[in-house]
């Protein structure tokens, strides 16, 4: 019904050919209908292996979504306050501080659950520094989430809790706060509320054996794209039993497509399950930085006209001859996955591949897909 050619050549002429990608996937989705998939190259140089589209990918960034939706059921079931003191839920946080003048000073209000929902509590991505070292030599490197979590409170913060946006672990305490508040581990939440009911059977926390034989191979790229082979693994995943929040993810484009539709359809699943209700998904997207934060410093990969809701980039102007619509919500991730979702026209768009450091990702590559869909929609 619709012509995709266009978004097909790009990804083999400009991203496979000019910009030297080994393979990628997308898939877009309105409606709950799968309108397009194209996969392209290989999944592993060494071998050949063209994509098959069941390849396993380490989403890094692309996880927040997950884990801020997570929050958010909690919260539609009166579980989780987001104006509440990080403290109420993570007592280690009762002694956060700031260095003034080579002083500790509690800062004036502290961290919340909202700011760590829009990365305004002046935590930075650092971790927890000597605490968190001498915490994983004395585990044997087998801390779990909460206690490698509460190690980021004895590193002084950067700035007072709401008064400026900083890209950093505050989805990581997310996930601390969110397996505090449902009395289960992390990953099993969000099997509970997200992979099980939407069928997303590839999508794990955990690094075995069998999911690390489906997981493409990883590249690296320098500034001006060259592409070399890298070591198959995450960096944010610290210790087996540390389920990062903001970066520790393993999915396939497919699982992650439906995880896209069911917010771009409003909160609900292809099969009926509700998610989250249609005025969450709102509020989900909805821009906070413009009143929460004194002093906004956002900047967003995909380019200008965005600003930051809960979790997510969403769109707030419509410049440089963007398509998509005010409100058109999502992320990306370090090895260039990507998401969009648009709950107004019921549309989204689910990217993978394996490349960090990818130099045309920021503003290109995701965005000239992006834009290629609505036209082809004529949208």
């Amino acid at each position: 019904m619709y012509d995709f050619s266009l978004v097909g050549r790009f990804m083999e002429d400009v991203m496979r050919v000019q910009h030297g990608v080994p393979g990628c996937d997308v898939m877009v989705t309105r409606g709950h209908e799968l309108l397009y998939r194209h996969t392209c190259g290989v999944s592993d140089y060494e071998s050949k292996k063209p994509v098959a589209g069941n390849e396993l990918y380490y989403m890094y960034s692309c996880t927040k979504p997950l884990t801020v939706t997570c929050g958010l059921r909690l919260w539609e079931e009166g579980l989780l306050d987001l104006d509440a003191p990080v403290a109420d839920y993570l007592p280690a946080f009762r002694d956060v501080f700031l260095l003034k003048g080579g002083q500790r000073v509690p800062p004036v209000n502290p961290p919340t659950v909202r700011h760590l929902f829009t990365m305004s509590a002046g935590l930075d991505y650092a971790g927890g520094g000597e605490a968190e070292a001498e915490l994983l030599e004395k585990s044997q490197h087998t801390a779990g989430t909460v206690e490698i979590v509460n190690t980021y409170a004895s590193r002084p913060l950067c700035f007072e809790p709401g008064h400026e946006f900083l890209y950093s672990n505050c989805h990581d305490v997310l996930a601390a706060v969110i397996e505090v508040v449902s009395g289960m581990k992390f990953a099993d939440y969000m099997a509970k509320v997200i992979f099980d009911p939407l069928g997303m059977s590839d999508s794990t926390f955990d690094e075995t054996d069998a999911v690390r034989a489906r997981l493409a191979a990883q590249y690296v790229s320098d500034p001006q794209g060259r592409v070399t082979p890298t070591d198959l693994n995450n960096w944010f995943i610290v210790t087996p039993n540390y389920q990062s929040g903001g970066a520790g993810l393993i999915t396939s484009t497919a699982d992650y497509a439906k995880f896209a539709d069911a917010l771009a359809c409003g909160g609900m699943g292809y099969n009926g399950y509700r998610l989250l209700k249609p005025e969450t998904v709102v509020m989900l997207h909805t821009e906070q930085l413009h009143t929460f934060v004194m002093n906004n410093n956002f900047s967003c990969a995909a380019g200008p006209g965005y600003g930051y809701g809960l979790g997510v980039r969403t769109r707030i102007e419509q410049v440089n001859g963007a398509r998509s619509p005010i409100g058109e919500f999502g992320w990306d991730g370090a090895a260039g996955a990507y998401v969009m979702m648009d709950d107004l026209n019921q549309l989204s768009i689910a990217f993978s591949m394996h490349v960090l450091s990818w130099p045309f990702c920021i503003g290109y590559d995701h965005g000239t897909i992006r834009d290629m869909v609505y036209d082809v929609l004529g949208l």
